[in-house]
């Protein structure tokens, strides 16, 4: 993967590496939990080749945008720092640091 200062790709193997699943601001959403047992069940059916629509998908907000879940919780601490994305597309000092998932994606 070539590393870049510039937008996280919404990608398969990009969605494979995000941790946003494990993310305190999200344990807690019934709608990230229903979106991901959705997600997992559609990739399944469709195989891993399958590009799943970024509302589809309870995370990769770097690259995606803010979380269509409106029930997270962005007072809980964010794990964007420790995300094999945020070394891989240097996003140390980029716009907005951390918490996409209520800022937007990484500019």
């Amino acid at each position: 993967m070539e590393k870049t200062n510039q937008r996280v790709l919404f990608t398969v193997e990009n969605i494979m590496k995000c941790i946003c699943t494990r993310c305190p601001v999200q344990s807690r959403s019934r709608c990230v939990k229903e979106k991901l047992a959705n997600a997992q069940e559609m990739m399944k059916q469709r195989g891993t080749a399958s590009m799943p629509k970024p509302e589809d998908v309870p995370g990769l907000y770097c690259a995606s945008g803010v979380a269509t879940c409106k029930d997270i919780d962005t007072k809980q601490m964010c794990i964007c720092g420790d995300c094999p994305l945020w070394e891989a597309y240097r996003l140390v000092g980029t716009k907005p640091l951390g918490y996409y998932c209520r800022d937007g994606n990484a500019r």
